[in-house]
């Protein structure tokens, strides 16, 4: 069954390389997606840093109900849609993304995955939403009617051996974030998760941390954090962050 999916995706690998350089280029590109998908299944991540400086518990001590952590400033790379759609166009932006680490940037360097792989959505600001009610006036009447208000931004953090130095993206839907130093409140569950658990998982963090008397906590947008590939099965990792204010 993973072989069958390592292929699948090196097969799209294939069909999606840039094909300006060339059907050589295309293959090359596209075997090297192939050996970084194969060698995803069995790969041990370098993970985005961080500090725990709280955890709060159930009464009895025993469950962690959710943690308090700091996140340094560290690079990301990432790519931003907007679209009310976010579960089908996350598949786009992670092959984006996955196409920088394989190669789509100055210099073709090849950058180990990382984890986690993380997805904020967010409303659009007022500068945004005039550009999309812009773009609207130009489209039909049909397309009017369904104006998009959010916006989801999707980043893998870059390791620390390519921090200081990241090769600028060669897609121009990728950019480098430099994030700033934050810190969050976390929880944290296993399985496999769709756009509803997201959510929902949400919303029980949010309520936890009133009932908490959590303050500070700006519950307007969320992170939403994978740490897994699709082919691992069991004692997956699944995370949800809020950000507290500074």
């Amino acid at each position: 069954m993973r072989i069958q999916v390592v292929l699948l995706v090196a097969l799209a690998a294939v069909a999606s390389a840039d094909e300006e350089g060339g059907i050589l280029d295309s293959i090359r590109n596209g075997f090297n997606r192939a050996g970084a998908a194969f060698s995803s299944l069995y790969a041990t991540y370098e993970t985005a840093p961080y500090t725990v400086e709280r955890t709060v518990k159930t009464d009895d001590g025993e469950t962690i109900i959710y943690e308090e952590r700091n996140y340094p400033g560290q690079k990301w790379v990432c790519t931003t849609e907007i679209d009310d759609e976010g579960e089908e166009q996350s598949k786009d932006a992670f092959m984006r993304l996955f196409g920088y680490i394989t190669g789509d940037n100055e210099g073709g360097i090849t950058i180990p995955m990382t984890t986690p792989v993380s997805m904020v959505r967010e409303p659009l600001t007022a500068e945004e939403l005039a550009n999309q009610e812009s773009q609207s006036d130009e489209d039909t009447q049909e397309q009017e009617s369904e104006e998009v208000h959010t916006k989801y931004t999707m980043c893998f953090y870059i390791n620390q051996a390519n921090q200081e130095n990241a090769p600028p993206p060669t897609n121009p839907e990728v950019y480098i974030e430099n994030r700033p130093t934050m810190t969050v409140i976390a929880s944290q569950t296993g399985g496999y998760m769709d756009d509803e658990d997201w959510v929902a998982m949400a919303d029980k963090l949010k309520q936890d941390a009133t009932a908490q008397g959590e303050t500070g906590v700006d519950y307007s947008s969320f992170y939403r954090a994978g740490y897994d590939s699709p082919m691992k099965f069991w004692n997956r990792r699944n995370e949800v962050w809020y950000v507290k204010q500074a």
